[in-house]
This record gives structure tokens, sequence and C-alpha cells, in this order.
């Protein structure tokens, strides 16, 4: 598969500002962060259209307890994931919601061929002041005030779209390398 990017959208923000409202709707403001990150999050830089939000919860039992209330605004919870990452709660929602999907992706689910669906929103759901919460608000932060990081992260974004990947994850990793260097 080939990873295609889009200029930087203005837009991305009030997408983010709108999910956010009805996020917060839902789980409530008791002591929840909502904080747009990834490519989206960052003016200039080109990005797939899919808005990266990261929700801080304060105890880590409130990781679980908000998996069924974010599942009402039509997210699917990929349990999977948390074999390599038992921290983090990750959500996506299609920008198609009449597409049929399992509310739900379960540790011995088979994966779903998402290379066939368009994702809106991913969510991860961490503990504030975590490690995965810290990291990305210093990279994306950085960033924002650092031209010269920027233009070498979108440099070798697009370096990558060149590439032809295997799923996502591959693409998501071959970024790794030049993200671990700020």
């Amino acid at each position: 598969m080939k990873v295609k990017l889009e200029k930087y959208n203005p837009k991305w923000e009030s997408f983010f500002e709108i999910e956010k409202e009805m996020l917060l709707n839902v789980l409530g403001s008791n002591g929840i962060k909502i904080e747009h990150i990834g490519s989206t999050s960052i003016k200039d830089i080109c990005s797939k259209p899919v808005i990266d939000i990261m929700i801080g919860v304060k105890r880590e039992k409130q990781l679980d307890s908000n998996i069924n209330k974010i599942l009402t605004l039509g997210y699917t919870y990929v349990q999977k994931y948390e074999i390599f990452m038992p921290f983090r709660r990750y959500f996506f929602k299609l920008k198609n919601p009449e597409v049929q999907l399992p509310s739900i992706i379960g540790f011995d689910d088979p994966d779903i061929n998402k290379g066939s669906h368009e994702d809106s929103f991913h969510i991860h759901m961490v503990k504030i002041n975590s490690d995965f919460w810290i990291n990305q608000l210093l990279f994306r932060n950085y960033l924002r005030k650092n031209y010269k990081a920027k233009k070498e992260y979108k440099n070798v974004k697009k370096s990558l779209t060149k590439m032809e990947w295997d799923n996502i994850n591959e693409y998501a990793e071959a970024k790794s390398d030049c993200i671990s260097n700020y």
C-alpha cells in the first residue's frame, strides 16, 4: 500500500474541536484532558487526513471505564494493540459510518483489512504524565516552534510516501527514527 499525504488543511483544527466537545460530553471533565496530536495538529505539515486525538486520564482504571462511553460516538476499540502498548487504549472512527465493523476488535480477532476503509479520527487514551503523553506533546510542540525540524520531518514523510508498505504500522515505524532524533 502507498501512503497518501495531503497538504495542511486549517479545517483539521475545527474538526478536532468538534470531536473534542463530543468526547467531553460523553466522558465528562473528571480530570480528562484532550489534545490534538500528530501531523494534522501542526501547521504547514502534510499529513494523512486523519485527526489524532490524545485523551489523558488521571487514573489508570479510567482507561477501561471510559471505553464504552467512547464507543457511543461510533468508534471501534482495538483491544489487541494492548499486547504491544498495555498502557494505551486505541480507537478509530471511519469516515463512512455506513461501513459495518465490530465495535471491539479483541485479542483473538483476526486483523481487519483497514486498507479498504478510511479513518477520520484516531484516539490514543493514556494516563496523563505517562511517557506516551509527555513524548507526544513534546514532539508536537517542538515541531510547532522549530521551522527546520518541521521541514525535515515533512521531507521524511514525503520520501516515505514513495515506498510500498504492507500496512500503515510499517510506515509509522519508518518515521520513528526521525522522530527519535528530536
